[in-house]
Protein backbone atom coordinates (compact mmCIF):
# COMPACT_ATOMS: atom_id res chain seq x y z
CA UNK A 1 0.00 0.00 0.00
CA UNK A 2 2.80 2.46 0.82
CA UNK A 3 5.58 0.82 -1.19
CA UNK A 4 6.80 2.75 -4.23
CA UNK A 5 7.47 6.30 -5.23
CA UNK A 6 5.20 9.33 -4.94
CA UNK A 7 4.61 11.56 -7.95
CA UNK A 8 4.15 14.64 -5.78
CA UNK A 9 6.20 15.08 -2.61
CA UNK A 10 7.89 17.91 -0.76
CA UNK A 11 10.12 15.93 1.62
CA UNK A 12 12.41 12.99 0.98
CA UNK A 13 14.91 11.21 3.16
CA UNK A 14 17.15 8.19 2.91
CA UNK A 15 18.97 5.95 5.34
CA UNK A 16 21.60 3.36 4.48
CA UNK A 17 22.62 0.91 7.17
CA UNK A 18 26.36 0.85 7.77
CA UNK A 19 25.90 -2.62 9.22
CA UNK A 20 24.00 -4.35 6.40
CA UNK A 21 24.02 -1.97 3.43
CA UNK A 22 20.21 -2.06 3.38
CA UNK A 23 18.52 1.21 2.55
CA UNK A 24 15.17 2.94 2.79
CA UNK A 25 13.97 6.09 1.06
CA UNK A 26 10.89 7.90 2.31
CA UNK A 27 8.94 10.44 0.27
CA UNK A 28 6.10 12.40 1.75
CA UNK A 29 3.73 15.16 0.88
CA UNK A 30 3.02 17.49 3.75
CA UNK A 31 0.53 20.35 3.86
CA UNK A 32 0.25 22.72 6.83
CA UNK A 33 2.70 20.45 8.70
CA UNK A 34 0.39 17.42 8.29
CA UNK A 35 1.57 14.32 6.44
CA UNK A 36 -1.02 13.89 3.69
CA UNK A 37 0.71 11.07 1.81
CA UNK A 38 3.82 8.98 2.43
CA UNK A 39 5.56 6.16 0.58
CA UNK A 40 8.82 4.27 0.91
CA UNK A 41 11.22 2.44 -1.35
CA UNK A 42 13.32 -0.12 0.47
CA UNK A 43 16.23 -2.34 -0.44
CA UNK A 44 16.56 -4.84 2.33
CA UNK A 45 14.90 -7.47 4.41
CA UNK A 46 11.21 -8.28 4.58
CA UNK A 47 11.28 -6.97 8.15
CA UNK A 48 12.56 -3.54 7.08
CA UNK A 49 9.84 -3.32 4.43
CA UNK A 50 7.14 -4.44 6.88
CA UNK A 51 8.34 -1.86 9.42
CA UNK A 52 8.32 0.83 6.73
CA UNK A 53 4.72 -0.02 5.86
CA UNK A 54 3.73 0.07 9.54
CA UNK A 55 5.50 3.40 9.98
CA UNK A 56 3.73 4.91 6.97
CA UNK A 57 0.30 3.82 8.15
CA UNK A 58 1.01 5.20 11.62
CA UNK A 59 2.37 8.63 10.65
CA UNK A 60 0.00 9.41 7.77
CA UNK A 61 -2.26 12.17 9.11
CA UNK A 62 0.16 13.15 11.89
CA UNK A 63 1.82 16.51 11.99
CA UNK A 64 5.56 16.78 11.55
CA UNK A 65 6.31 17.25 15.25
CA UNK A 66 4.23 14.23 16.29
CA UNK A 67 5.95 12.02 13.72
CA UNK A 68 9.40 13.22 14.79
CA UNK A 69 8.62 12.49 18.45
CA UNK A 70 7.27 9.04 17.54
CA UNK A 71 10.39 8.32 15.45
CA UNK A 72 12.72 9.28 18.30
CA UNK A 73 10.64 7.25 20.75
CA UNK A 74 10.73 4.12 18.58
CA UNK A 75 14.49 4.45 18.14
CA UNK A 76 14.99 4.95 21.90
CA UNK A 77 12.72 2.00 22.66
CA UNK A 78 14.68 -0.33 20.39
CA UNK A 79 18.21 0.93 21.08
CA UNK A 80 17.98 1.86 24.76
CA UNK A 81 15.00 -0.09 26.06
CA UNK A 82 13.15 3.13 26.93
CA UNK A 83 9.56 2.18 27.82
CA UNK A 84 6.93 3.93 25.73
CA UNK A 85 3.32 3.35 24.85
CA UNK A 86 3.35 1.79 21.41
CA UNK A 87 0.28 2.88 19.45
CA UNK A 88 -1.70 0.53 17.21
CA UNK A 89 0.22 -2.04 15.22
CA UNK A 90 3.54 -0.63 16.46
CA UNK A 91 3.13 -3.00 19.41
CA UNK A 92 5.11 -5.43 17.22
CA UNK A 93 8.23 -3.50 18.27
CA UNK A 94 7.96 -5.18 21.69
CA UNK A 95 8.77 -8.47 19.96
CA UNK A 96 11.43 -6.95 17.69
CA UNK A 97 13.19 -5.45 20.71
CA UNK A 98 14.00 -8.98 21.92
CA UNK A 99 16.09 -9.66 18.79
CA UNK A 100 19.07 -7.27 18.66
CA UNK A 101 20.19 -8.66 15.31
CA UNK A 102 16.96 -7.26 13.80
CA UNK A 103 17.09 -3.79 15.37
CA UNK A 104 18.97 -2.26 12.45
CA UNK A 105 16.40 -3.45 9.89
CA UNK A 106 13.43 -2.33 11.96
CA UNK A 107 14.78 1.21 12.36
CA UNK A 108 15.68 1.89 8.70
CA UNK A 109 12.40 3.64 7.82
CA UNK A 110 12.29 5.69 11.03
CA UNK A 111 15.78 7.04 10.39
CA UNK A 112 14.86 7.81 6.77
CA UNK A 113 11.77 9.70 7.96
CA UNK A 114 13.85 11.81 10.34
CA UNK A 115 16.26 12.58 7.49
CA UNK A 116 13.33 13.62 5.30
CA UNK A 117 12.43 16.39 7.72
CA UNK A 118 15.97 17.74 7.64
CA UNK A 119 15.71 18.77 4.02
CA UNK A 120 12.73 19.93 2.04
CA UNK A 121 12.69 19.44 -1.74
CA UNK A 122 10.70 22.62 -2.35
Amino acid sequence: MFNGRLEDFNFTGNWVSKKSGNSCTVELFENNSVIINIHFDGQGSALSEACASLMCSQVKGMNQLESKVLSHNIISFIEKGKEIALPGDLIVYKTISRFPERHDCSLLPWRALLNAFQSSVI
